[in-house]
C-alpha cells in the first residue's frame, strides 16, 4: 500500500514516504519529513578540510556540526554562515568551542 505522507515501518524499524513519481525513501524521520517536503535542512561551516576550498562543508542534522566541531575544534567555524543557524544553535556552538579551546589549555 502506497503511502505518500511520512509513517513509520514497525518492520524495517525506520520511517518511510512513497512518492508517485518517485521511488520511496525511508531513514530517519528528518530525512524522510525533508523528502516528503522535498527540502532540508542545511547547516555550512568551514574546517581545515574547506579551508584553501571553494565550497563550504556541511550537514543536514546540527549533530553533524557537532561531530565536525569536536573532530576539528580549532579550525571549526561558522563565521560569514551564521545566517544558517538559529541563535541557540550559534550559543551552543561557540559554548562548546570554548570549552574545548579551556580544555586544551588547562593540558598546557
Amino acid at each position: 500500500m502506497k503511502r505518500y505522507k511520512p509513517w513509520y515501518d514497525r518492520r524495517k524499524k525506520c520511517w518511510r514516504v512513497d512518492f508517485p513519481d518517485r521511488d520511496s525513501e525511508e531513514g530517519d524521520l528528518l530525512y524522510v519529513a525533508s523528502e516528503f517536503a522535498r527540502t532540508g535542512l542545511y547547516f555550512p561551516y568551514n574546517d581545515s578540510h574547506t579551508k584553501d576550498r571553494d565550497y563550504d562543508g556541511h550537514a543536514h542534522h546540527f549533530e553533524g556540526v557537532l561531530k565536525a566541531l569536536l573532530d576539528d575544534p580549532e579550525e571549526f567555524t561558522i563565521k560569514g554562515l551564521e545566517e544558517y543557524y538559529s541563535a541557540q544553535e550559534q550559543e551552543m556552538l561557540a559554548a562548546v568551542q570554548e570549552r574545548l579551546r579551556q580544555m586544551q589549555e588547562e593540558k598546557k
